[in-house]
């Protein structure tokens, strides 16, 4: 049995942006990311994940208005300097967002889900490109952006990705296992 596939999910960690080192990422390095993403289960082929891409120039003026935005309009203004320091540190920062099926033909939590699965797709496909980061929801800038973009119609930005470069060596994260999570069949008929 190739146990590969296993070995690089179980491989997978967050990696937060005071670990990533000043080495460049480029916009096709990125790309290569998200095409990872679109592989994600999506039920009716609804495709809900949304991406925005926050790098270079674009990412020193976005984070300056971030940090006026949760500074001025949150109940934690205190949390601005905290997201202006992790976008810094970051290569890029892709906005998650998932846009809610007009015709809702699927369970708003479904499509949820399948944005998470894509971000998932990218997380453990930036391993293999060198690269790190994680999922951050944190409450101001989720609503700063929310804010501060042009959304379509049943858009939500959900949270922020941090990407960058790393020379950290997380170490194993301990889980549960298996049967601490599984109830046999024979137990539930």
């Amino acid at each position: 049995m190739n146990d590969q596939a296993l070995e690089v999910i179980a491989k997978r960690r967050a990696i937060y942006p005071d670990r990533f080192n000043n080495e460049e990422i480029t916009p096709e390095e990125v790309s290569r990311l998200l095409e990872a993403a679109r592989f994600a289960p999506t039920h009716k082929l609804t495709e809900p994940w949304r991406f925005r891409v926050i790098m270079k120039d674009s990412k020193v003026e976005m984070t300056r208005q971030v940090k006026d935005y949760i500074e001025n309009h949150t109940a934690k203004p205190e949390k601005g300097v905290r997201i202006a320091e992790k976008m810094d540190q970051s290569q890029a920062v892709i906005l998650i967002g998932y846009q809610r099926d007009l015709r809702e033909r699927v369970p708003e939590w479904e499509e949820m889900a399948s944005t998470a699965m894509a971000v998932q797709n990218i997380w453990i496909y930036a391993d293999s490109l060198g690269m790190g980061g994680y999922w951050s929801t944190g409450a101001p800038a989720v609503e700063a952006f929310n804010h501060l973009l042009e959304l379509d119609e049943g858009e939500v930005i959900l949270g922020m990705f941090f990407l960058g470069r790393h020379d950290f060596e997380p170490r194993p994260r301990p889980s549960t296992p298996v049967d601490g999570f599984t109830t046999d069949w024979k137990s539930v008929v």
